[in-house]
């Protein structure tokens, strides 16, 4: 009798510990956590700065502006230097001339760089929408176009009309992009 009541005090003594150490793991997990406001805050702000999007769909977005405005797109990724090198040029051209083309951003990075993008984009003081490759790459850069190899950089402009107008693989400085941009926009 004396050894029952001494292994039920023991198996008392342990579940108690158990217990406890649960709370405690619990009580730091939900310190961790962010209220419920902040994280839909966050999930709205990554959506609206970037957005998955199939190539039919990015079509579709470049052709609302045939008959408005050009169009500058450039295909880039975190990991492509030429990409984040050229970055801040097409930036400043938003914001000398962001009345007269619309920007369309499309990241090609993979699905595990989504936050590092989401940042880049937000370093770079992006605060319009723009769009993360879906799909399988060989249809994507099919219905991109037919002249482009698939490399990054690559950009794109379209003119008012819905026309490409130039289009080129590779890093380009803010010269070769105001030149052939200002060609579109008179």
């Amino acid at each position: 009798m004396m050894r029952m009541k001494f292994f039920l005090r023991m198996v008392d003594l342990r579940l108690m510990a158990v217990g406890i150490l649960v709370a405690f793991i619990l009580v730091g997990w939900s310190c961790t956590q962010k209220p419920n406001q902040e994280l839909k805050q966050e999930s709205s702000e990554s959506v609206s700065i970037l957005e998955n999007a199939t190539v039919n769909e990015i079509q579709s977005h470049l052709a609302s502006f045939k008959g408005e405005k050009p169009v500058l797109v450039n295909i880039w990724a975190t990991w492509c230097l030429p990409c984040v090198e050229e970055f801040p040029y097409i930036m400043e051209l938003k914001e000398q001339h962001g009345e007269e083309f619309e920007l369309v951003f499309i990241s090609a990075d993979f699905e595990e760089a989504r936050a590092e993008a989401t940042n880049f984009l937000k370093e770079q003081g992006v605060d319009f929408t723009t769009f993360f490759k879906q799909g399988k790459d060989n249809n994507f850069i099919a219905g991109i176009s037919e002249k482009w190899s698939g490399a990054i950089p690559y950009t794109l402009i379209i003119d008012k009309y819905g026309a490409t107008h130039t289009e080129w693989e590779g890093k380009a400085d803010y010269q070769d992009f105001e030149k052939v941009l200002l060609d579109v926009i008179k």
